[in-house]
């Protein structure tokens, strides 16, 4: 009766953790309608931990089955958090940031050409050595950015930009075999940097902007007024799944591409996914998150979902580099913190 009891918490919530774990390890090309239980994945993890320290406390033997059904879904949740306290090197360190600049607009789309001006310098004052940006357009932080930095490339649809302080020796635009609009294909560039040692490495510095979930807060509002709220959560359902099925085609193919470079690669963007989603686990299984290696905290970069934490802007880097840090910096105009990074190419 009273294992019963201790264990019906955890019954409640486990075919939820079921399909979300499956959404981590399974792609959702072709599977995907598990991809949206990912995204839930957080809050199913704290409601198993809170019972099963709760059991623990109270010394019910429920709690060996929390024990292992934590053990078992914790792959899936180390993304979510950071707790790096490594110590900085004094090697050379060089800088990669990327933003998505919202066009650089605030959210309110007011103040146009202020906020441009505003944003242009902000980002250039956190001095990068290499800068990606996402959605971006030809405004006044766009000449400011070209004025800075002496290296810099834009995408076919120009809404991909790599800024450099170091040669680019070569480029290009990869166009998407399953594009969408808006999200045509993503861009390289092959970064020659040095030390004063006289170090020199190329580096493939690879921006991307996957297809975005076309989740809107407001208009999930608006449309659950208007529908009733089992016909509201089919509707978001269905637009999250398709979305997540494009995404992960875009993905395999970006994969499919790194491993034939002959550079370090690293993959920066607005991925629009989360740590406990299939795309994180098939991006972090040949290469490293930044963050997860060398940041602290949650690391939220989207802002604009009721203050929700969300991390889906990451900096994807080779095994062998040495991340020394990963920060998200804080802003006030776009709807994406940038995320800036801290490598030692050079042992």
């Amino acid at each position: 009766m009273l294992w019963n009891i201790w264990l019906l918490p955890h019954w409640i919530i486990l075919p939820f953790t079921v399909l979300s774990t499956l959404g981590f390890y399974f792609s959702p090309n072709p599977i995907p309608f598990i991809s949206p239980f990912a995204l839930a994945f957080p809050v199913f993890f704290i409601w198993h931990l809170l019972w099963t320290l709760i059991s623990v406390l109270r010394l019910r033997s429920a709690s060996i089955f929390g024990i292992i059904l934590i053990a078992l879904i914790y792959p899936q949740a180390k993304g979510i958090m950071s707790y790096n306290n490594t110590e900085k090197k004094e090697n050379k360190v060089f800088k990669i940031a990327s933003w998505n600049v919202h066009h650089w607009k605030n959210i309110n789309w007011s103040d146009i050409e202020l906020t441009e001006t505003k944003m242009g310098n902000w980002i250039l004052s956190n001095n990068p050595d290499i800068l990606c940006i996402q959605e971006n357009n030809d405004t006044k932080a766009s000449k400011i950015l070209r004025n800075s930095f002496p290296h810099h490339i834009t995408g076919k649809y120009q809404m991909l930009c790599i800024y450099s302080k170091y040669p680019i020796l070569q480029w290009d635009f990869e166009t998407y075999s399953s594009g969408y609009p808006g999200h045509k294909g993503f861009i390289w560039a092959d970064v020659e940097i040095s030390d004063p040692d006289g170090n020199i490495d190329t580096l493939r510095i690879t921006n991307i902007h996957l297809v975005t979930t076309t989740f809107d807060k407001k208009e999930a509002l608006s449309t659950n007024k208007k529908l009733d709220v089992l016909k509201s959560i089919y509707k978001s359902f269905t637009s999250l799944t398709k979305t997540a099925k494009k995404r992960s085609q875009q993905l395999d193919q970006i994969i499919e591409w790194e491993k034939h470079s002959k550079h370090p690669v690293f993959i920066s963007g607005d991925f629009n996914e989360v740590p406990t989603s299939n795309a994180y686990f098939k991006m972090t299984q040949n290469m490293k998150d930044a963050f997860s290696v060398a940041g602290k905290g949650l690391g939220s970069t989207y802002t604009n979902l009721w203050r929700f934490p969300l991390r889906i802007d990451w900096i994807i880097c080779p095994n062998e580099i040495d991340v020394q840090s990963a920060e998200i910096l804080d802003q006030t105009w776009s709807d994406h913190n940038p995320i800036m990074i801290e490598i030692s190419p050079f042992k």
